[in-house]
Parts: C-alpha cells; sequence; structure tokens
C-alpha cells in the first residue's frame, strides 16, 4: 500500500527577475514500512521534496497524498494537525530549543496534541529514552550533550507520538562516522521494529545503500 503519492508534482520559487524550478513533474510512489534514501548533488530539490511531503511547504503543481488522503489543497490549521498526529521529522543541525532539557525538548509534540494527559505525556517520554539509551540524560540541556545524543534526542522527539512517516534531513550530516552510524542503525531499527515508513535526504552512499531504495534527484527530475 502506498502511504505517501505524488503525482506530476512541481515546485517553482519566483523573484522579480528570476524563476527558478525546484522540482518538476515528479511521480512518486513510497510503500508502507519502506526505508527510502533521496540522493542528488545539492540544490536539485532534496530537500523540498522532503518539506513538500511534510507538509512544511506547498507544490506549485500537482497532487499529493499521505495516508490515502488527499493533502493538495489541505488548510494550514489541518496540515498542523496532521503533522502532528502522524509525522516525525529530524533534521541535520537538531532544532533542540537550548533553554529546554531532553526531557522537555522530547514532550514538545505531545503538548500540542487532545487528550494527552501530562502523566500519559511523562510516561511516553521517559519510554522513549528509554529505548534510545538517554534516559541517564534526562534532566541535561542540549548544550550538556554530544552531537551524536543530541541527535538521539531529536529521533526522540520525533518519534514519541508514534508517528507512521519520519522525515530525516541530512540526520547523521552534522557526525562522525562513529556516532552517524549509531543514528542510522536507530533509525533502521524504528523501521524495522515499529514498521515506521522512513524518508531520508543524505549524501552519503554508503548510508543510502544500506535503505530499501534510492531516489536519485538531478535539478529537478526525480530517478527512482
Amino acid at each position: 500500500m502506498s502511504i505517501i503519492s505524488l503525482k506530476e508534482v512541481s515546485k517553482l520559487y519566483h523573484t522579480k527577475e528570476v524563476e527558478t524550478i525546484a522540482l518538476e513533474n515528479v511521480n512518486l510512489s513510497i510503500e508502507q514500512g519502506e526505508f527510502v534514501s533521496i540522493m542528488g548533488p545539492s540544490g536539485c530539490g532534496k530537500s523540498t521534496l522532503l518539506n513538500i511531503i511534510g507538509l512544511l511547504d506547498k507544490a506549485s503543481s500537482g497532487s499529493l497524498e499521505l495516508l490515502g488522503r488527499d493533502m493538495t489543497r489541505i488548510a494550514d490549521s489541518e496540515a498542523a494537525h496532521f503533522r502532528n498526529a502522524n509525522l516525525g521529522f529530524v533534521f541535520q543541525s537538531f532544532h533542540l530549543i537550548p533553554s529546554l532539557n531532553v526531557a522537555a525538548n522530547v514532550e514538545l509534540p505531545l503538548i500540542y496534541r487532545k487528550g494527552v494527559s501530562a502523566s500519559e505525556r511523562r510516561r511516553k517520554v521517559e519510554e522513549v529514552l528509554e529505548r534510545l539509551g538517554m534516559s541517564h540524560r534526562i534532566r541535561h540541556l542540549p548544550t550538556q550533550l554530544s552531537g551524536g545524543q543530541c541527535q538521539r534526542v531529536a529521533i526522540a522527539r520525533a518519534i514519541v507520538g508514534g508517528p507512521q512517516i519520519v522525515l530525516a534531513d541530512e540526520p547523521t550530516g552534522n557526525l562522525d562516522s562513529k556516532m552517524g552510524a549509531e543514528v542510522m542503525a536507530l533509525l533502521h531499527r524504528l523501521n524495522k521494529e515499529d514498521g515506521t515508513t522512513v524518508v531520508m535526504v543524505t549524501h552519503n552512499e554508503e548510508q543510502a545503500m544500506q535503505t530499501d531504495r534510492i531516489i536519485r534527484c538531478f535539478d529537478g527530475p526525480i530517478v527512482s
């Protein structure tokens, strides 16, 4: 079953003098439980594609379906609700809030979810941090963590709400090879044990080869 489907998706950026084509007539289908890598040179549209799938940006034309639902003209408020319930995001630069400790950073997606009590939020946070080997750092601030630990916290935040899809944009880009391998192992574990669909943008060919499928971008066109 296709959990992500794009048909004839294009994305154009306009300035007064220039029109830039970021994506052109993209047709793409990703199945439930797949671990897919998106590769290509800088500026080819990889992150744009991920942002459109993640409802962080809108296509200029074409259609998008997620979990069988047409997202092409979804309102911003509905998109935010859908993201919170179904999508998890992992970024290269972690995007942790420096003033919040590990537990508070991981808890953030649950705060915006209706019907989740404070005790339930605390239980979910403790469970996911235990699973990712970060329970001993639960009261630490991001500045007190290594890069690899920060990315573990970011992954915990991405999965604490039980998303069906995780979107990872260069998740190992700021890490050394050892820490990068550990983060990849966590993503593979999430994919295999939970059946979570993972879509990852990467420049690392070796890591991409470990995934189910590689989608290559070449200045707009997509080859899968």
